[in-house]
């Protein structure tokens, strides 16, 4: 099989059923441990933003690729101001959510509202809405050939041909970020 046959099968594995696009990961990082309920309403809420934000609203075969992460770095691991203690923290609620999409995937405005929905549900679900010092939101792209799917590594132009993407949304993309190989 040749490279480009590995990764048109590739995309076909990936694009089945999902025909809307391709959804980023979310990793979120708390200083305390979340209740299984606060998790689970947390992982619902983000999962729905996500959608919203990138698709226009949840469906069945998107959450099928809709993957995100949770992990506690308990007080002793998260330094602030160069101290372990609350010296710094002052009773703020600390999380950091890491949006981890394709390059080229999110343009500025879909980023820009992807941070503040995401943020805005961290609050909420935090209960840190009067201060928000301590929540932190950053989108990290992944350079086109720097991620696969399982040993393939397609481009983001052959997921785009799979994937139903608007050609508006596909010129734009690829404008930004022209295929490097």
């Amino acid at each position: 099989m040749t490279v480009v046959e590995d990764a048109e099968e590739a995309v076909s594995y990936a694009s089945n059923p999902m025909k809307e696009g391709i959804m980023p990961f979310i990793e979120v990082f708390t200083r305390e441990k979340l209740s299984d309920e606060i998790r689970a309403k947390l992982a619902e809420e983000l999962s729905n933003t996500a959608m919203t934000v990138e698709l226009g609203g949840p469906n069945e075969s998107a959450k099928l690729i809709d993957w995100m992460w949770f992990h506690t770095m308990p007080a002793d691991s998260w330094a602030v101001g160069g101290r372990f203690d609350d010296t710094y923290v002052k009773g703020r609620k600390m999380a950091l959510a890491r949006i981890i999409a394709p390059q080229g995937l999110l343009n500025t405005e879909v980023k820009s509202r992807f941070i503040k929905e995401v943020a805005r549900v961290l609050k909420a679900a935090l209960g840190s809405e009067e201060d928000d010092n301590g929540i932190w939101t950053m989108c990290v792209e992944i350079n086109d050939g720097q991620w696969g799917l399982g040993e393939k590594i397609p481009t983001m132009s052959q997921f785009l041909d799979n994937l139903g993407v608007s050609e508006q949304r596909r010129a734009d993309m690829s404008a930004r970020y022209p295929q490097k190989r």
